[in-house]
C-alpha cells in the first residue's frame, strides 16, 4: 500500500514538473523577436481588412441601400431599388434613361457581350495548345518563336488598343480597309458598326491572350512522362492517339488552371472594350447598340456617374454592387465546377 502511495506521488510530481515546463516554454515563446514577427505578419492582414474587407462590407450594404461613396453617412434603405432598376424593365427609365433604352436593356446586353467575350478564352486556349505542341517538336528558332508569341501578352493594353484602332480605322486609311481595297465610300466602319464591334474586341483578345497559355503548356508538355509515350508506341498507337490518350491527360491540371484564369479574365473584360470603343456620350454607351458594353463597364459608369446623379438616381452604387456580386457568384460557380471536374478526372 505504501509503495502505491509513493508511486502516485511520483506521478503527480512528474506531471506537475511537465506542466510547469510547458508554461515556461509558452513564456519563452513570447520573446521580442516573436512579437516583432507577429506584428510584421499582421501587416498584410490589416491591409486586407482596410483595403478589401471594409469595401466588401460596404458593397454588401450597398446591395440594399443608397450610398454616396464620398459620404457614408448618406446610407439609407432603398427598398430594393437597385434590383428593380436592373431587373424590372422600365422601372428606372425616367430617373435614369441611359440613352433612352433603360438600365434593364443595357444590363441584358452587357451580360450577353460579357459571356461572348469570355467564351473566346476557349479559342485562345486551343490556339495556345496547338502552338505549344508545335514548339514541343523543337523546330529551328523555337526560342525566338516562343518569345514572339509571348510579346502580345506582356504588351501594354493601351498600346495594343491604339494599334488596333489604326487597324480598324473606319475610313479608307485604316490598315484593314486598305488591305481589303476599300474606298472612302465602301470603307467598313469596324468600330462603329454594331455587327462588327464585338468581333473586333474578340479578335484583339484572341491576338493578345494565348501568349501566357503557350508558356504554361510548353512547361507542362516537358513534364509529361516519356515512358508513357514509349508504352503507347509499343501498343501501336499513332501520333493522334498518343496526343489524345497521353499528352492531354498529362497536361490536364494546366488546362484546368488556364481555363479557370481565362474565364475569370473574360468575365472581367474592361480595358480593351473601353479603349477600343470609348464612351462618347450617354446616347451611345459602349458603341452602337451597346455592343462593347461589358458588365465591368456597367459597374464603372454607374460608379462614375453616381456623384453627379445622386439626386436623380441614388441607386446607382447599388446597381454597381449587384453587378459586382453577380460576377463574383458566376466566377465562383465556374471555379467550383472546374475544380470538381478536375478532381473527377484525377480519380479516373
Amino acid at each position: 500500500m505504501a509503495e502505491k502511495i509513493l508511486a502516485a506521488e511520483e506521478v503527480r510530481s512528474a506531471s506537475g514538473t511537465h506542466v510547469s515546463m510547458k508554461r515556461k516554454n509558452i513564456r519563452r515563446r513570447w520573446t521580442p523577436q516573436n512579437v516583432a514577427a507577429l506584428c510584421l505578419a499582421l501587416i498584410p492582414l490589416i491591409g486586407f481588412i482596410v483595403f478589401s474587407g471594409f469595401p466588401l462590407i460596404i458593397s454588401l450594404i450597398a446591395l440594399f441601400c443608397n450610398v454616396n461613396l464620398y459620404d457614408l453617412s448618406s446610407i439609407s434603405w432603398n427598398d430594393f431599388a437597385g434590383f428593380k432598376a436592373l431587373f424590372v424593365n422600365g422601372w428606372a427609365s425616367q430617373t435614369f434613361p441611359m440613352g433612352g433604352l433603360g438600365m434593364t436593356w443595357y444590363f441584358g446586353r452587357s451580360c450577353l457581350i460579357t459571356l461572348w467575350v469570355a467564351s473566346t478564352q476557349f479559342v485562345t486556349l486551343l490556339i495556345a495548345l496547338g502552338i505549344s505542341v508545335l514548339l514541343a517538336t523543337r523546330p529551328k528558332g523555337q526560342k525566338v518563336f516562343q518569345a514572339l508569341y509571348f510579346v502580345p501578352y506582356i504588351c501594354s493594353t493601351v498600346a495594343i488598343s491604339i494599334v488596333f484602332q489604326w487597324i480598324f480605322k473606319e475610313d479608307a486609311t485604316g490598315v484593314l480597309n486598305t488591305m481589303l481595297g476599300k474606298t472612302p465610300e465602301t470603307a467598313v466602319r469596324w468600330l462603329q458598326d454594331p455587327s462588327t464591334i464585338t468581333w473586333c474586341i474578340v479578335l484583339v483578345t484572341i491576338w493578345q491572350a494565348p501568349g501566357y497559355g503557350i508558356v504554361m503548356y510548353k512547361a507542362a508538355l516537358v513534364n509529361v512522362d516519356p515512358t508513357q509515350y514509349e508504352a503507347a508506341a509499343l501498343d501501336g498507337a499513332n501520333s493522334w492517339q498518343k496526343f489524345w490518350y497521353v499528352t492531354l491527360p498529362g497536361i490536364r491540371p494546366t488546362t484546368f488552371y488556364l481555363m479557370l484564369t481565362g474565364v475569370s479574365a473574360g468575365l472581367l473584360t474592361y480595358d480593351i472594350a473601353k479603349l477600343l470603343v470609348p464612351l462618347e456620350s450617354w446616347g451611345s454607351i459602349g458603341g452602337e447598340g451597346g455592343m462593347a458594353f461589358t458588365l465591368m463597364r456597367y459597374v464603372y459608369y454607374c460608379i462614375n456617374m453616381q456623384p453627379t446623379s445622386m439626386s436623380n438616381a441614388p441607386f446607382l452604387v447599388s446597381c454597381a454592387s449587384i453587378i459586382s456580386w453577380i460576377l463574383f457568384i458566376v466566377t465562383a460557380a465556374c471555379s467550383v465546377v472546374l475544380f470538381k471536374r478536375r478532381e473527377k478526372s484525377m480519380e479516373d
